[in-house]
């Protein structure tokens, strides 16, 4: 998980958390890449910032003319955030699950070693 807090200039750090051109590097550079831009002295953070609110631009640009709009956008968030709840919930059931077989098992051994030694 990169480490955007090393970036003081609190614009810049969030224009790097979202921008997709960093996010599209292997996570070791990406995190190499917020530590250059970390380092950079004012004009250069000036001069990043531009970029990418350049690229932040072009990007809207061309999600306008491909015709997607924020509400669909939108929309496909909620539908991948409602699968990742239904994908939680069902490992969550899972979990409870294998925890009440183990714990059945417990009781069933410990039955089983008490008519053990009952019978001895």
């Amino acid at each position: 998980m990169p480490q955007y807090d090393l970036i003081q200039n609190e614009q810049l750090r969030i224009l790097v958390m979202a921008s997709e051109s960093i996010h599209s590097l292997p996570e070791d550079e990406e995190q190499s890449m917020i530590e250059r831009i970390a380092a950079l002295d004012e004009n250069s953070q000036a001069a990043m910032i531009k970029t990418l609110e350049d690229e932040q631009r072009q990007i809207a640009a061309a999600k306008r003319a491909k015709g997607i709009t924020p509400e669909m956008e939108l929309a496909q968030i909620s539908e991948s955030m409602s699968k990742v709840a239904a994908i939680k919930h069902d490992f969550e059931m899972a979990v409870l699950k294998e925890n009440e077989r183990e714990e059945s098992q417990k009781s069933e051994q410990a039955a089983e070693d008490i008519l053990k030694d009952i019978d001895k």
